[in-house]
């Protein structure tokens, strides 16, 4: 074969080859770029299943995620002194009356036991003997220096108008003390003498006409000058409301909302 025929073949050969190369680089570019593309389709998929919406969505279900409403002073006084108690008004009411000759109710109201009073010889830091573990716990909530106990602060009236100041253990039912209001003097006694004959509605009938639509807890019944104050805590908010309630007419005559 001569020189010139074998460079006239030479040339094509190469070109086929150049072409061919050129064909492997393209097809390997694309390939890497696909390879490029799906990777970078992935990884945010990846991500957002691992870090993203998931995780989010587990935070917010998080119990600690809802903060319960914050009580006020009051609300969470009467949160913690409520459920301790386990006399009802009317029977503390009761017992304080039977302590007075011929005695009538002219007020009660729950409250703390004063410091180291005793009920019956026992402390009334201590619940009724009678009581189990758990209520004697729950009636002897934590204040500071020591434990306390709830009871009925109660003003009992004899027929002259002669007060006598009985503390009713709210836990035991018994008696913590009673004695005489000393700051009475002549003309007080004559007002509420008076007050207690024009007054026809028993206590007993004033709650009753307080609660007949709201049946929460008493924590309060008042003799005032022409009404029954009862006071009723709503334990789910502890909020309380005073009703007003006619001394001669089953009738409430006012009523408000003390959500402090």
């Amino acid at each position: 074969m001569s020189t010139s025929l074998r460079h006239r073949l030479r040339g094509p050969v190469v070109a086929c080859l150049a072409a061919s190369c050129a064909l492997l680089l393209a097809a390997c570019g694309s390939e890497q770029k696909e390879t490029t593309t799906t990777s970078a389709r992935i990884a945010p998929a990846q991500t957002t299943a691992t870090g993203g919406p998931t995780a989010t969505g587990s935070a917010s279900a998080s119990p600690s995620g809802s903060a319960s409403p914050r009580l006020t002073d009051d609300q969470a006084e009467r949160q913690r002194i409520v459920p301790a108690t386990k006399v009802t008004w009317d029977k503390a009411a009761q017992t304080a009356v039977a302590t007075v000759p011929q005695g009538k109710l002219v007020e009660t109201e729950l409250a703390w036991a004063p410091p180291n009073a005793t009920a019956s010889g026992s402390a009334t830091a201590s619940a009724s003997p009678s009581a189990s573990p758990d209520e004697s716990a729950s009636a002897s909530p934590s204040e500071g220096a020591g434990a306390r106990t709830p009871a009925w602060h109660t003003s009992v009236a004899t027929a002259d108008g002669t007060l006598h100041d009985v503390w009713v253990d709210g836990v035991s039912g018994k008696v913590i003390s009673d004695r005489p209001d000393a700051d009475q003097d002549a003309e007080d006694k004559q007002e509420l003498a008076d007050r207690l004959k024009r007054t026809t509605v028993t206590p007993e009938q004033a709650v009753q006409t307080a609660t007949q639509d709201d049946k929460g807890t008493v924590t309060a019944v008042e003799l005032d000058d022409d009404a029954w104050s009862v006071d009723v805590v709503d334990t789910s908010s502890w909020d309380k409301t005073t009703y007003e309630v006619s001394t001669t007419e089953r009738r409430v005559l006012r009523q408000e909302v003390d959500r402090d």
